[in-house]
């Protein structure tokens, strides 16, 4: 059903171009910190280059993509790019038995 009341959950709330607030948090954070430093005019030019960089980096891109990139940066930073479960395991390594397909053929496994 088509009704002009109807609001999808998934549908995102943009404001020019970048999602609201999560993208704009980071315009208008630059925009406060220069004024709270007492330079207003360069909080603005920041605000505006992270507003012009955060739309050239989403162009063309998915919904969230930006979000989701930012996480996978965090998360690759804070477990040392081990990303999976098995390979941020602190269990040690079985030594008696072939290794997985995902793991260096330096190290027994298979080529």
């Amino acid at each position: 059903m088509r009704a002009p009341v109807y609001r999808n959950l998934d549908s995102r709330s943009t404001f020019l171009g970048l999602v609201f607030p999560t993208e704009w948090m980071a315009v208008l954070g630059a925009g406060w910190l220069g004024t709270a430093l007492g330079a207003p005019n360069i909080g603005a030019a920041a605000g505006l280059a992270i507003y012009l960089v955060i739309r050239i980096a989403g162009y063309g891109r998915p919904e969230g993509h930006l979000q989701h990139w930012v996480a996978w940066r965090l998360r690759q930073r804070v477990a040392a790019g081990r990303l999976t479960a098995a390979a941020r395991a602190p269990l040690p390594r079985f030594p008696f038995g072939p290794y997985d397909w995902r793991d260096e053929s330096s190290r027994g496994g298979r080529s």
